[in-house]
């Protein structure tokens, strides 16, 4: 198949978003502060992994500073 430059920019962009979907889905399936389940360390955890993991991404994205 031969593949254009508009058509893989299109699927990356599809598999980008579906991914964030899928990571918001992570974060929401996690108990909410003040419900009814109780909150444990591990739940911390969690979500201090998917933060770091998160924070490492969008280091990795900031645009360099060119001094302009």
């Amino acid at each position: 198949m031969n593949q254009t430059l508009e058509d893989a920019y299109a699927a990356a962009h599809a598999d980008a978003l579906r991914l964030a979907e899928a990571v918001r889905q992570m974060i929401e399936d996690q108990p909410a502060p003040g419900g009814d389940t109780q909150i444990g360390w591990d739940h911390v955890g969690t979500l201090r992994h998917y933060a770091a993991r998160l924070e490492e991404l969008l280091e990795h994205d900031e645009p360099e500073d060119d001094g302009n």
